[in-house]
């Protein structure tokens, strides 16, 4: 997604929290900021892609910070809170059947994604169902997508961040149980608070299909930043699934081969505006819109 005049401030501030809530000191937090502010200054141009704007100034800041993995307490944190959180929604769901079962797991990694960064912390597991009846797509075409997927033999499926991964674990559970082959993609290298390649690994993802790494810490998998595997991926599915908004952004600066449905929260407007919703409104859909069967083939 190319960047917009928004979107300067929102990275800028973000990265600027980063170094602000590192364990430097306190001398050592302003000098690293004007050396990060000089550093961004020099990557701002009309026309930049906001994913790679992202992720070369988090680049920096690991630099800055000597730290390669700054979220690794935060993301071991949202795991811990999220387990009895995931047991519970997988309980609901046993209660459902076919295209209502995946709609509901969906709708809970949604839910999962509305509460990062701050929560699940201290969520008590009957909130977060009510937060998941809740939750209203502005833009909807799950139904269109369960079709295609039961005309698909393998999904490509990118993850997202760490907490709300262990609830993706559930959407691919049912995946499988649908018959399907499965690719699992995430990080290669530590990006924010997205779930990499070795935390997937531990936490089962490899048990319901092939773990693919991303090869790198760019937040999303586009040739030339990526693996040839994790390419190889999703031109080798019949379906791509992209969670969360950075998977979106650089699918959108490097659109994969293959039909590629996006799952996301709009959190800001630029967002907004490029999956067709209200800031804050969740949306999926297809990112050029509903394929026809024979595009599978």
């Amino acid at each position: 997604m190319r960047v917009e005049p928004e979107c300067v401030p929102c990275i800028y501030r973000t990265r600027a929290l980063e170094i602000a809530a590192s364990r430097l000191p306190s001398d050592d937090k302003i000098a690293a900021m004007r050396l990060f502010t000089e550093f961004y200054s020099l990557l701002l141009a009309p026309g930049a892609s906001t994913t790679v704007l992202a992720w070369r100034a988090f680049s920096k800041v690991k630099e800055l910070l000597g730290d390669e993995d700054p979220y690794k307490a935060f993301k071991e944190e949202s795991h811990r809170v999220a387990l009895p959180l995931v047991e519970e929604v997988r309980r609901a769901a046993e209660k459902m059947e076919g295209f209502d079962r995946l709609r509901f797991l969906i709708k809970a990694s949604v839910a999962a994604n509305l509460l990062d960064p701050g929560s699940p912390m201290g969520l008590r597991p009957a909130e977060l169902i009510g937060i998941i009846e809740r939750v209203r797509f502005g833009r909807d075409e799950l139904d269109r997508f369960f079709l295609l997927l039961l005309q698909s033999s393998k999904v490509a499926y990118v993850l997202d961040n760490c907490g709300e991964a262990l609830f993706d674990l559930l959407v691919l559970e049912e995946l499988q149980r649908m018959g399907l082959e499965l690719l699992i993609i995430a990080r290669g290298k530590p990006y924010q608070n997205d779930i990499t390649f070795e935390e997937a690994l531990a936490a089962g993802f490899g048990k319901l299909g092939r773990l693919v790494s991303s090869g790198s810490d760019f937040p999303g998998v586009v040739p030339g930043f990526s693996s040839e595997e994790a390419v190889r991926a999703l031109a080798e599915a019949d379906l791509v699934l992209s969670k969360g908004m950075a998977n979106f952004e650089s699918f959108l600066l490097s659109p994969p081969p293959k039909p590629t449905f996006a799952v996301l929260v709009a959190k800001c407007a630029p967002i907004a505006r490029a999956a067709g919703v209200r800031p804050g409104e969740a949306a999926a859909f297809f990112l050029k819109g509903p394929p026809s069967p024979r595009d599978l083939f």
